[in-house]
């Protein structure tokens, strides 16, 4: 069964795991709603990554190869990388210290990715 917090209730866990070397309750929202708007970045990438984007999502380089499928499959989102941040991907993956996709080159651009090329919103 789940409590109703009251905002001192609150303020006083988050301090409690703040101390406790964990991140308060303020941190872990700021994680959840910067990784959700990462995903989405992604997400709208995938929907116009064809044959011919150079573009890496990840590092941000021109470094995919035209032939998409020619390329690493991302392990932690559904779109192609370059060989290079593949290849990172695995080490950190076997290190267990994954690069969060807020830390990604596309989660990083203030552009709206968009399929319609429209002046409002211009195809990136």
């Amino acid at each position: 069964m789940s409590k109703d917090w009251t905002p001192e209730e609150l303020q006083a866990a988050s301090a409690a795991m703040k101390d406790a070397g964990e991140m308060s309750y303020e941190e872990f929202t700021e994680e959840v709603k910067a990784t959700t708007e990462a995903k989405e970045k992604i997400d709208a990438f995938v929907a116009i990554q064809t044959d011919g984007t150079t573009f890496c999502p990840r590092c941000g380089n021109l470094t995919v190869k035209e032939r998409l499928h020619t390329n690493a499959l991302s392990r932690h989102a559904n779109v192609y990388v370059c060989d290079a941040c593949g290849m990172d991907e695995a080490i950190r993956d076997w290190k267990h210290t994954t690069l969060p996709l807020k830390e990604w080159a596309i989660a990083k651009l203030p552009l709206v990715v968009s399929t319609q090329n429209t002046p409002e919103s211009p195809l990136c």
